[in-house]
């Protein structure tokens, strides 16, 4: 059987400053760079609940998945995967508490976006129109 794309979900969560939500990796691929806080969606799990079960596992955050923002597709040597970005609320009041699959968990906001060192896909998501309104860039 030949290999097949990986689907993914991430989710752009503003808080009430308006300050984006970021990890920075902690497995490879990509290890060390910052990204959205999301991952894989397993065998059976629709994407709603793959987002919301990724974001608790990763930043301890429960979420209303929102609208989607951007597709990208990142295609390197040894990967290929499709990531769905989608718009999130945080519901209730819990804390960021970075997990197994995030060296560090942090909000920054949209003006610093280009102080960080981003993982493949990112300069796709930023350049998408979509998404920098939903930023308000």
């Amino acid at each position: 059987m030949p290999a097949s794309p990986k689907i993914g979900v991430a989710a752009a969560i503003l808080n009430h400053q308006g300050e984006l939500l970021i990890v920075q990796r902690g497995h490879p691929p990509e290890q060390g760079l910052w990204a959205l806080p999301g991952g894989r969606v397993e065998w059976g799990e629709s994407l709603a609940g793959a987002l919301c079960r990724e974001i608790s596992e990763e930043v301890h955050l429960h979420i209303a998945p929102g609208p989607l923002l951007h597709v990208a597709e990142i295609v390197t040597p040894t990967v290929h995967f499709i990531v769905l970005d989608y718009a999130a609320t945080v519901i209730g009041q819990e804390s960021l508490r970075p997990d197994s699959d995030a060296l560090s968990a942090c909000w920054i906001s949209p003006q610093d976006i280009g102080s960080r060192d981003w993982a493949a896909g990112m300069d796709q998501f930023f350049a998408s129109k979509a998404v920098r309104d939903y930023l308000c860039l």
